[in-house]
Order: C-alpha cells, then structure tokens, then sequence
C-alpha cells in the first residue's frame, strides 16, 4: 500500500493486485526483490510469478 499526498492534506491508497487473476494477496518473492534483484512478485492464488503487477487506487483519505 502507498501513500500520496500534497502538503499533509489527502492521502491517495492503492493496492497492488495479481494482473492475471485479480487477487489482492500477492507479494514479493524475497526482502531483496527491487532492492538487490530486479522486484518479481508471485500470487498465492493464481501462481503468477513475473515483475508486473497491477495498483488500483481505491480512494483518498483525509488526515
């Protein structure tokens, strides 16, 4: 999940989602992934395993 804002005021929320199936719960392969290798992300539901995942922006929050 990110956090976007301008100046303290809104907050945009986005969740990363598998881009075959959809799922939400999806996560990197290792600590290391973007950082020392190139980011590769596996899906616990579909399997998918590759570099390209979908974010979907759900909405702003207020602080």
């Amino acid at each position: 999940m990110k956090f976007w804002g301008k100046k303290g005021k809104t907050k945009k929320i986005t969740i990363t989602v598998c881009p075959v199936c959809g799922s939400t719960n999806i996560r990197r392969i290792s600590p290391f992934s973007g950082w020392l290798t190139p980011e590769e992300w596996v899906c616990e539901d579909c399997g998918y395993r590759g570099p390209i995942v979908a974010e979907v922006e759900v909405g702003d929050e207020e602080e």
